[in-house]
C-alpha cells in the first residue's frame, strides 16, 4: 500500500463522479466485481437509503458506525470487515461516515464506493478524514494514499433530508473561497494547479451566492430535481472538493476552520452542524483580516438562508472563558489560522469574536 503522501499532492478526486437522480438505486450495479462488498451506514442513512430506494434490505452486511467519526471506531469497523472478507466497502451517509469509512478502507487497503444522503461538506469527495475523540473535540485530519473508487452523487436522494441540512454544507462550502484566498495572495510560488484551485473557490462562491436561495426554496416545495438543487449540490460535494483536491494544503483550511475546531472544544457545540460553526469561523477570520465591510456584506445573506454569525444562534454561552478557549485553538503554533493571518494572535481572534457579536 502506498504511503508516501504529500499535502502537495495533487488529488484530483475519486475515480468516477456519477451525479445523476436515481443513481442512488443502482449502486448494486457498482458493486457487481466485488465477491464480499461490505455496507457501513448509520441509522438515519440507512431509513433515508431504504425508504428513497424502495429496498426491503441491503445488498450485502451491514456495519453501524457510531457517530463519532474518530480513528478507533474505523479500526473496529476495519476488524469486523475484515471477517467478512471484504473486498469494497460501500459508505452509505453523511460526512463524518464518509470520514470513517476512509479511514477503514485505507487500514485495508481495499476500494471504498460513497453514497452520500446529505451535501453537509466535500467529504464524499475528499481524499483526508477528519478525526474526533469520543468528546466531538476535532483531533486530526489523515491524508490518506487512495481516494474513493466511485462517489455516486443523487441529489433527489439528498435533497430529501431537507433543506436545513443543505444550510450547513453552503457554510463549509463557502470558506473554501475566504480561506484559500489570502493563502494563495502571501504564496509566491502558485503553480497551474493552485491556479484551478483558486478558480474553483471562487466559482464555488458565486454559485453559492447565486442558488443557494432557490435551491432551498425548491427543496421547502418537494421539487428535488430542481436544476438549482442539483447545482447546490455538486457545488456543495463536488466543486468544493476540486479546490482541496488540486491546491492542496493551500486550500483546505486556514482560519474558518481554526474556529470551528476552537469550538468543538465547547460544550453544546455539536447541536451545531459542522457546516454551521465554519461559516462563523469565516466571518471571524474576516474581522481578524480587517475586513469588516466583507462580513456586513455577507451577514444578509446569512440571515436569508440561516447560516449563524452569534453564539446565541449555535446555542452556546458567550462567556469569556470560552472565547479563550475557541482563540487558543484557534491561533495556537501549529494551527492553519496562521497561513492566512501569519500574525494572528489569540487576543485577535477574541476581539474579532466580540466585534462580530456588536454587529
Amino acid at each position: 500500500m502506498a504511503t508516501y503522501v504529500q499535502d502537495s499532492d495533487v488529488r484530483p478526486g475519486p475515480n468516477r463522479y456519477v451525479t445523476r437522480p436515481g443513481v442512488a438505486k443502482e449502486v448494486a450495479c457498482y458493486v457487481e466485481d466485488y465477491e464480499h462488498p461490505v455496507i457501513f451506514t448509520g441509522v438515519k442513512s440507512a431509513e433515508a437509503f431504504l425508504d428513497y430506494t424502495g429496498a426491503q434490505d441491503f445488498f450485502a452486511p451491514v456495519l453501524r458506525y457510531d457517530g463519532s467519526s474518530s480513528d478507533r471506531n474505523a479500526r473496529e469497523l476495519a476488524e469486523q470487515a475484515k471477517a467478512l472478507g471484504a473486498d469494497a466497502i460501500v459508505a452509505i451517509g453523511a460526512g463524518k461516515l464518509a470520514d470513517t469509512a476512509k479511514n477503514a478502507a485505507h487500514f485495508l487497503d481495499i476500494d471504498l464506493i460513497i453514497v452520500p444522503t446529505l451535501a453537509c461538506a466535500c467529504a464524499a469527495y475528499s481524499p483526508f478524514s477528519v478525526n474526533y475523540d469520543d468528546q466531538h473535540r476535532f483531533l486530526n485530519v489523515p491524508l490518506h494514499p487512495r481516494n474513493s473508487t466511485a462517489l455516486l452523487v443523487d441529489a433527489d436522494l439528498i435533497a430529501r433530508a431537507g433543506a436545513d441540512k443543505l444550510v450547513g454544507g453552503i457554510g463549509d462550502t463557502l470558506a473554501k473561497w475566504y480561506e484559500s484566498e489570502p493563502v494563495f495572495a502571501l504564496a509566491t510560488d502558485t503553480t497551474v494547479f493552485d491556479r484551478i484551485a483558486y478558480q474553483g473557490a471562487k466559482l464555488s462562491h458565486d454559485l453559492l451566492l447565486e442558488e443557494s436561495e432557490p435551491a432551498l426554496e425548491a427543496v421547502r416545495k418537494e421539487a428535488y430535481n430542481d436544476p438549482h438543487v442539483r447545482t447546490l449540490v455538486d457545488t456543495i460535494i463536488g466543486v468544493a472538493g476540486t479546490v482541496g483536491g488540486f491546491g492542496g494544503v493551500r486550500a483546505r483550511e486556514s482560519g474558518a476552520h481554526s474556529v470551528h475546531d476552537g469550538l468543538t472544544r465547547i460544550a453544546g457545540s455539536t447541536q451545531t452542524m459542522h457546516g454551521e460553526k465554519v461559516a462563523y469561523g469565516v466571518l471571524v477570520q474576516l474581522l481578524v483580516e480587517g475586513k469588516a465591510d466583507e462580513v456586513a456584506s455577507l451577514l444578509p445573506f446569512y440571515d436569508r438562508i440561516g447560516l449563524p454569525h452569534s453564539w446565541k444562534q449555535m446555542g452556546l454561552e458567550f462567556t469569556p472563558d470560552n472565547l479563550q478557549v475557541v482563540a487558543d485553538f484557534a491561533a495556537g503554533p501549529q494551527s492553519p489560522f496562521h497561513a492566512a493571518v501569519p500574525d494572528v494572535t489569540a487576543q485577535r481572534v477574541v476581539d474579532a469574536m466580540r466585534q462580530l457579536e456588536q454587529m
